[in-house]
C-alpha cells in the first residue's frame, strides 16, 4: 500500500469513530511512535506512570486480558 493510501485508509479510521478514548489512543499511539527516545514516558505525570505500571502488573495475570477473540466482536464494526 502506498504512503497516500495509508494515510487516507488511518483518516477514515478516525473519522469513522466518535469515541474520544479510542481517538486518545490512536493520538497516543502515534505520539509513541514519533517520540521513541523515551520522552512520552518523561511526559507522563507520575499519577500516569503508575497506571501504565500497574496495568503492567495486572496483565501478569491471565484472568485481567481480553482474548483476541473478544476483541475482534468488540470491534466487529470497524472492518
Amino acid at each position: 500500500m502506498k504512503l497516500a493510501e495509508l494515510k487516507s485508509e488511518f483518516h477514515s479510521l478516525i473519522d469513522k469513530t466518535n469515541d474520544p478514548e479510542i481517538i486518545e489512543q490512536f493520538l497516543g499511539a502515534m505520539n509513541q511512535s514519533l517520540n521513541s527516545d523515551g520522552s512520552v514516558w518523561r511526559s507522563l505525570s507520575p499519577a500516569q506512570q503508575q497506571s501504565v505500571l500497574d496495568a503492567y502488573e495486572e496483565s501478569k495475570n491471565d484472568d485481567n486480558l481480553t482474548t483476541l477473540d473478544e476483541l475482534k466482536a468488540k470491534y466487529a464494526n470497524w472492518s
